[in-house]
């Protein structure tokens, strides 16, 4: 019979595959689409955790995660790309694509490695190395993009990571979850400013987009 820590590995790794894919996507549309599967499936995880363990708070969190990082996030950033078609791709990547993606798996070891030298002592559980290694490549993700809004699908990531880790230590309060939550739409919004602050209309003459030319 398959356990929750069964899912928590496969939901885990999967969202190492995740971000791997997000590395390799020049189109920032495909990153948008790819988080919003990804918090899909960690919604789904935290669904079934709560109902399996009788826990309403877990059940309440993966409804909000389904509904606001799932659809509200991923909607708000593509109805931003189609206004500003300019940031529709990554122009001015700071790391080679292929190198991105080798660097980014490279952090998810690291991550493993350093989740048993230092906090497994703590944790006494070996699927704490899954979110950290998350965690890891979410932060590389956003020193190695320009885009903002890849950036900010990076920042997005290490919180993916933290409601992973979260699930680890069942007896936080659910005002801790609901306080993340509310950090990540009041996020969310500013960032938005921020990235329309960032604006920046001479990138969207003819030289960006030599490329798409037959």
């Amino acid at each position: 019979m398959v356990s929750l820590n069964d899912i928590f590995l496969l939901v885990g790794f999967m969202q190492i595959a995740f971000v791997a894919f997000m590395q390799w996507q020049i189109y920032i549309s495909s990153v948008i689409k790819t988080f919003s599967i990804g918090s899909y499936f960690l919604a789904a995880f935290l669904l079934a955790a709560g109902y399996f363990n009788n826990e309403p708070y877990l059940i309440v969190l993966g409804a909000l995660t389904a509904i606001i990082r799932g659809w509200f996030i991923p909607n708000f950033l593509s109805r931003m790309l189609r206004r500003d078609r300019w940031r529709a791709r990554e122009l001015k990547p700071v790391i080679g694509v292929a190198s991105t993606i080798i660097i980014s798996l490279l952090a998810a070891v690291f991550g493993y490695i350093l989740y048993t030298w230092t906090m497994y002592g703590f944790v006494h559980s070996a699927l704490g190395a899954i979110p950290v290694a998350i965690f890891l490549q979410g932060a590389f993700l956003i020193i190695s993009r320009s885009n903002p809004v890849t950036q900010l699908i990076g920042y997005l990531v290490m919180e993916n990571a933290l409601y992973l880790f979260g699930y680890l230590f069942p007896e936080l309060p659910f005002v801790v979850e609901a306080g993340v939550v509310l950090d990540v739409i009041g996020t969310i919004m500013i960032s938005g400013v921020i990235v329309r602050l960032k604006e920046e209309p001479a990138q969207s003459s003819d030289e960006d987009f030599t490329e798409l030319r037959g």
